[in-house]
């Protein structure tokens, strides 16, 4: 079965789901953090909130990077069995 390079490209991106997720909760909690800091920020001096969005900017590069982890492994998944499936049922038209 002969891959293409998105194929190869998605089980690169995919090839470890557990770290996957754990960068995407790293970048969840850091978010809430950044959230509460910004929150906090209001009767505090403002570095305070800046200090928040530069948390909330680091959550995102990390939940961003997990989640795409994620789904280039359900995809790559997903496209790997099409193509079984395809010469598996290559009788039925």
């Amino acid at each position: 079965m002969p891959t293409d390079k998105l194929q190869n490209f998605l089980v690169k991106q995919g090839s470890n789901p557990q770290l996957s997720v754990k960068q995407f909760f790293i970048g969840l909690v850091l978010f809430v953090i950044g959230v509460v800091l910004v929150y906090l920020g209001i009767n505090l001096p403002s570095f305070v909130q800046i200090l928040g969005l530069s948390v909330i900017c680091i959550a995102f590069y990390f939940a961003v990077k997990g989640y795409i982890g994620i789904i280039s492994n359900r995809i790559a998944f997903f496209r790997h069995q099409a193509e079984l499936n395809k010469e598996r049922f290559k009788n039925i038209k």
